[in-house]
This record gives C-alpha cells, sequence and structure tokens, in this order.
C-alpha cells in the first residue's frame, strides 16, 4: 500500500469549486507511479529494461463526495490481485478525518513491447509487489454494454498534448473527451472506463452518445468504427 497526502489546489477545481473528475483520475494515476519510484522494485525503469509496460485496461470509480479548494487529502494506492497478464489495484481518496471521499478499482494488462502482445508476469515481477486486501465495493464488470440509442457527434483530432511518455493518448484524456458531453458534472456518481485500444497523434476521434435512465456512455471510436474507448456515467 502506497500513500501520499495534497492540499486540492485551485488548478485542480471545476466552477463549482470542488476537484474535476479527471484531476481525481491525475492523482490515482500519479499514486500508481510514485508509489514504482519511491522505493517500489517495479519502477519504469525495470520494465523498460524488461520491454514491458503497465496498460491500464478498466476503471470504476465511485464518488461519493469530491474534494473541495484547499481540502487536505490522502491518495493510496495498493494491488490486490493478479491474474495471468492481469493485474489488479484499488485506489481510495480519504478527508483528513478518514471519511473516503472516493475509491476506484482498476484493470491493468502486461505488454511485452517487442512483440505487442500481453506477457504473463514472472515470479520476480510478482515478488516486486506487496499485495494488499481487495477493497469494499461492489465490483462492476470490465467491459461495459451499450445502454440506449446513440448519437454520432462532430469528430475531431487528438492534440499533441494529449499524448504520454508511452508514445500514445493518456488514459485520462479520453475521460476528458467524454465529459465534454457531460451537461452535470456535479452529478456523477460513478464514472467506469474500458480501454479498447491506443489512440496517437493526429488520429481522428469519433465520438457517439448513448444515453438511459440515469445512465450516459460515450464511445471513442475511429473513422473505421473501431473502438478507442468506453466511457460509462452514473449520475445521482
Amino acid at each position: 500500500m502506497y500513500s501520499y497526502e495534497m492540499n486540492a489546489g485551485y488548478s485542480v477545481m471545476d466552477e463549482s469549486l470542488r476537484m474535476k473528475v479527471t484531476s481525481i483520475l491525475d492523482c490515482f494515476q500519479d499514486a500508481a507511479i510514485f508509489e514504482a519510484e519511491n522505493g517500489g522494485r517495479i519502477n519504469t525503469q525495470y520494465l523498460k529494461e524488461k520491454c514491458l509496460v503497465w496498460l491500464l485496461s478498466a476503471w470504476q470509480i465511485v464518488i461519493d463526495r469530491r474534494p473541495a479548494l484547499n481540502e487536505r487529502i490522502t491518495i493510496t494506492t495498493s494491488p490486490y490481485d493478479f491474474k495471468g497478464f492481469l493485474g489488479y489495484r484499488n485506489f481510495t481518496i480519504e478527508a483528513a478525518d478518514k471519511t473516503v471521499l472516493v475509491k476506484a478499482a482498476s484493470i491493468w494488462t502486461l505488454l511485452d513491447t517487442q512483440r505487442l502482445v500481453p506477457a504473463k508476469p514472472t515470479q520476480e515481477l510478482l515478488d516486486g509487489y506487496d499485495l494488499s486486501e481487495k477493497l469494499a465495493m461492489d465490483y462492476a464488470p470490465r467491459k461495459i454494454a451499450v445502454c440506449g440509442e446513440g448519437v454520432e457527434q462532430e469528430p475531431f483530432p487528438v492534440r499533441k498534448y494529449q499524448i504520454d511518455s508511452n508514445r500514445h493518448v493518456n488514459n485520462v484524456e479520453y475521460v476528458k473527451m467524454a465529459l465534454e458531453f457531460v451537461e452535470e458534472p456535479d452529478r456523477i456518481l460513478e464514472l467506469r472506463v474500458e480501454y479498447k485500444k491506443a489512440a496517437h497523434y493526429g488520429d481522428l476521434i469519433v465520438p457517439v452518445v448513448y444515453g438511459s435512465d440515469g445512465k450516459m456512455q460515450v464511445q471513442l471510436k475511429d473513422t473505421k468504427d473501431g473502438l478507442f474507448a468506453v466511457v460509462a456515467f452514473k449520475f445521482k
């Protein structure tokens, strides 16, 4: 288990002075990297030398309350299981009084960067992680079932600022794309993301929006009907 603390600053606030949904994901992303780089045995350099990378396959994020401006919060992450080439990791954001504001489950795929195929972790890699108890929450399936009728929106290109060190669109950027179609982000109770394939600089994103019974989905497609990601929202 790894934790770090921070004050929720103005730069991560939305117009309601609550932490942006995408900033919550940024905190979780940073926590996983901090754990690896600050004393973790399996860090980015180790994975690079072994021609491996952990790619995010799915998110499930349950929001009780988004942190307020200048609120002191603790972000915690812990891997809890491995199955084949998949790794499972939990995250939380806690208030100063230890109240859990946000909790999350994530699924990661270990990829061989030379052959571009999933790779089963070695015993050395597995031994490099300290597993914690699985967080108590209602776990959703990894795959997101389509709801309602979809309406295609105006396509847009991937920008340079959306590319990360893996040379493709960062996982948080897909959520930012989907949030463009959410009218009331304050009502988001749960967020799920299923990542299908990586988008790269210059790719054209074709969004298709679905909505039904307090739920909304945004499929982010390519121009040939291939799927980059699906982002699903459940509202209060």
